[in-house]
């Protein structure tokens, strides 16, 4: 079945996860993501890909964190290995040059050019190249030079402010999101630039940076506080979001936790809960006056959520048709009957055996895009992707001899 992108090809130079997860994205649509890593160096990571003893989350392996991140976001690619101070290496890199639309990189500022690989190199080699530099602030200003990662981008951005807990304290957001959404945002960018170059054939550098991500990304947050200079205050510790009245959380229930967001069905939820009408009480009878006594509020809905169970409530509430899901621990997301139906659990196999990865979340229907590969091994397509640019199995042999891949 035809994919979206399967005629781009693109050059990835990209490390850890803003740049890895975009190629991916791409690459799911059928993109030919070639990664050029350098020879001998695991990119990226201290440790191997699969584990130092290629048994990641096999019984009694490896289960290092790190080779999850790498794997998480390198499916579908293709890995050659290039040293680009060699003549050779230059050579090999100009001819996958010619024949690509994309490169992307997320180095820092400047790494790109010193390699002899910069937008106005790129263009001299393939005019109509899309050239994309993803980065941690931009591509200039006063913090180009200063490190990007995904921790400092959440904390400068907004993310930690918005998620602060009930003492004030700015608290990071429990896995990569400004990676996460410089990835989605560069990819988006992609696509805006390939449909560009089919109409008029011009390439065109993008820019993304893990900075305007998380600005970005925080939308409502950032226009309220615009327009009104009001701080998110989150007062409680369950409370999701300190411009909308509470209920608005995670709340305690008899074995767990349940989502509610039920500021508009107020009367309904009471009713469920078996309490008396709180709609009808001064406290708390408009979104403005629970915000100024949520603490109380909230201790009046956990006593009434305490006999209970989540499974035990869900269904009385939806007979009101309440704003209401469990809070699932990891085991439960991916135990849970949607998220299989959606599938959303995926098992491919790669050179240690079998590996679990969520799915792939948009459905396209004519054009569905693929989990086709594993997540390469380091140079695992080396020789294939230089027989596919014109180079002979001597001349092949002749560059691993050299070092060159």
């Amino acid at each position: 079945m035809a994919m979206p992108l399967e005629n781009v090809k693109i050059l990835d130079f990209t490390i850890m996860m803003q740049g890895p997860h975009a190629t991916q994205m791409l690459a799911d649509m059928g993109a030919d993501v070639i990664k050029v890593e350098r020879p001998n160096r695991v990119t990226g990571r201290i440790d191997q890909r699969y584990g130092e003893t290629g048994t990641y989350g096999q019984e009694g392996g490896d289960h290092s964190f790190f080779s999850a991140t790498f794997l998480a976001h390198n499916r579908n690619k293709r890995s050659i290995t290039l040293d680009l101070k060699t003549e050779t290496g230059r050579k090999i890199i100009n001819r996958l040059l010619k024949e690509a639309d994309i490169v992307y990189s997320n180095f820092r500022p400047g790494v790109m050019a010193r390699l002899g690989l910069g937008y106005e190199d790129c263009v001299k080699v393939n005019p109509s190249i899309i050239y994309v530099l993803a980065s941690g602030y931009g591509e200039n200003g006063p913090y180009v030079n200063r490190p990007g990662q995904d921790m400092l981008a959440q904390g400068m951005g907004g993310f930690s402010a918005v998620n602060a807990s009930a003492d004030g304290r700015p608290t990071a957001i429990g896995f990569s999101i400004s990676d996460l959404m410089g990835a989605h945002y560069g990819a988006f960018g992609v696509m805006g630039a390939l449909y560009h170059r089919a109409e008029t054939g011009e390439g065109q550098e993008v820019h993304i940076s893990l900075l305007d991500g998380t600005v970005a990304a925080i939308s409502e947050s950032a226009l309220h506080y615009l327009n009104t200079g009001i701080d998110p205050i989150r007062s409680t510790p369950g409370h999701a979001c300190a411009y909308i009245p509470a209920p608005y959380g995670c709340y305690k229930t008899k074995d767990g936790f349940i989502a509610i967001a039920g500021g508009g069905k107020l009367t309904g939820l009471c009713k469920v809960l078996g309490i008396d009408n709180l709609e009808e009480d001064p406290r708390f009878n408009t979104g403005p006056v629970r915000d100024e006594n949520r603490a109380e509020f909230e201790s009046i809905l956990e006593k009434a959520l305490a006999p209970k169970t989540t499974d035990e409530w869900l269904p009385l509430m939806a007979v009101e048709d309440l704003w209401v899901a469990p809070v699932n621990t990891l085991g439960q997301v991916f135990s849970d009957p949607q998220v299989l139906h959606n599938d959303m659990v995926v098992t491919i196999d790669s050179p240690i055996g079998p590996i679990k990865m969520p799915g792939i979340p948009y459905k396209l229907s004519k054009t569905p895009a693929q989990i086709r590969m594993a997540p390469p091994r380091q140079g695992e397509h080396t020789e294939e992707v230089m027989a596919s640019i014109g180079f002979s199995p001597d001349e092949i042999e002749q560059a691993k001899q050299d070092g060159a891949v």
